[in-house]
C-alpha cells in the first residue's frame, strides 16, 4: 500500500487541540507523522512548507488542519480536514474574500475529500461557495484517557468548570450569570485584569488555572461538579464529550454544533441570554433527578466518539482513495 502521511503544523505551546485529536488516532492508524518544519508565519515559512511536501508527495497526504495553504499546490491525493470557518467569520472586506479565496476555495478545490468534525461545520463550508469536492463528516475522538468517576455532589458550593477564555467561550456572560450562585468557578486558561475584576465585582468564589498538563486537566473534571461549555460558536465541543466521558452534569449552548455533539447528555441554554444561562445553573444545582438523567444519558452519548471507531472511519476514507 502506497504511505499515507499525516500532516502536523510545527509544534507550539500555544495552540495543540488538533495535535490532541491525531495524536490520539495514531496508535490506530496506519500512518506516518508529518511534522512540517517551519511555523506558518508569512508568505516565505509557508511556502517552504509547501516545498517540503512537494518534494516527497508520493502516496496520499492528510492535512489535519490550520495549514489549508499547503493545497495551493494540486497534490494528486489530498485530504484537508477543515475544524470549523471560525477565522473567516473574523475577517471583513477585502480580507475576507482575500482569505477565503487562499484558506478555503482553491485548498478545497485541490483536495480530493474534504473532512470536517460536524454537521453544523459541513454546512458552514458549503454556505461558502458551490464546492465539487466531496465533504464527509468525521466527528473527533475523546482524546484525553478519562473514565468514569463518580463523585457526591456539592450542593453547598458546587464547583463549576469552565474551559477556554478565547471570546466564543462565552465567559463575561458566564460570570455576569453566576451572581448570587453559590458556587466556585474554575477557568481553565489565561485571563486579564478585566476578568479579575468581573469574578470581584460578582462576588464570585473563582480559581485560574493555565498550562495544565493532561493528567492535571483530568483532574479537573474529576473534582468539579458541573461543566459550563455555554461558547457561542464552536465547530465540535470537545470539553462536552470529555465531561460526559467522566461523568459530570454538562450544561451547553443550544446554537452551532453543540446540540449535535452532545446529544441527549446536556441542559441546554441560549448562549446570549445571562438570564437563561443563570437558570439553567440554578436548574442543575438544585435538581439532583435531572443530573442523574444527564450523566446517564451523557454516558451514552460518548460512546459515538470512541478513538477506534473514529480511526476506523478514516481508514476507510484513505482505503477508498487509495483503491480507487
Amino acid at each position: 500500500m502506497k504511505q499515507i502521511k499525516l500532516v502536523f503544523r510545527k509544534s507550539s505551546k500555544i495552540f495543540n487541540s488538533i495535535e490532541n485529536v491525531f495524536n490520539s488516532l495514531l496508535p490506530y492508524l496506519k500512518v506516518k507523522k508529518e511534522l512540517l518544519p517551519f511555523h506558518s508565519n508569512g508568505l516565505v515559512p509557508r511556502l517552504k512548507n509547501i516545498y517540503y511536501l512537494v518534494k516527497s508527495k508520493n502516496g496520499l497526504i492528510h492535512i489535519t488542519g490550520h495549514d489549508h495553504y499547503l493545497l495551493w499546490w494540486p497534490f494528486k491525493n489530498a485530504i484537508l480536514t477543515i475544524h470549523d470557518i471560525e477565522a473567516l467569520r473574523r475577517k471583513r472586506s477585502w480580507r475576507r474574500w482575500f482569505f477565503k479565496l487562499f484558506w478555503f476555495d482553491i485548498p478545497i478545490k485541490n483536495a480530493k475529500f474534504v473532512t470536517t468534525i460536524s454537521e453544523f461545520s459541513k454546512n458552514e463550508i458549503l454556505s461558502l461557495g458551490n464546492y465539487k469536492t466531496p465533504i464527509v463528516v468525521i466527528y473527533n475522538p475523546v482524546t484525553l484517557p478519562l473514565v468514569f468517576s463518580s463523585k457526591i455532589f456539592n450542593i453547598k458550593e458546587p464547583r463549576i468548570l469552565h474551559l477556554g477564555t478565547k471570546r466564543n467561550k462565552n465567559l463575561v456572560r458566564t460570570i455576569k450569570a453566576l451572581q448570587g450562585v453559590n458556587c466556585h468557578l474554575t477557568i481553565i486558561g489565561k485571563t486579564d485584569i478585566e476578568i479579575i475584576n468581573l469574578l470581584k465585582v460578582n462576588l464570585i468564589q473563582y480559581s485560574v488555572k493555565s498550562n495544565l498538563t493532561t493528567q492535571e486537566i483530568i483532574e479537573e473534571y474529576i473534582n468539579c461538579d458541573i461543566v459550563s461549555f455555554v461558547s457561542t460558536y464552536e465547530g465540535f465541543g470537545l470539553p462536552i464529550i470529555e465531561a460526559q466521558s467522566i461523568g459530570r452534569a454538562v450544561m451547553t449552548s443550544n446554537t452551532a454544533s453543540m446540540p449535535e455533539v452532545a446529544g441527549k447528555g446536556a441542559l441546554f441554554v441560549d448562549p446570549f441570554s445571562i438570564k437563561e444561562i443563570k437558570e439553567g445553573m440554578l436548574k442543575l444545582v438544585n435538581d439532583a433527578e435531572l443530573r442523574e438523567t444527564l450523566i446517564t444519558q451523557g454516558l451514552i452519548n460518548v460512546k459515538r466518539f470512541d478513538v477506534s471507531t473514529i480511526a476506523h472511519q478514516y481508514t476507510k476514507l484513505y482505503n477508498s482513495i487509495l483503491n480507487d
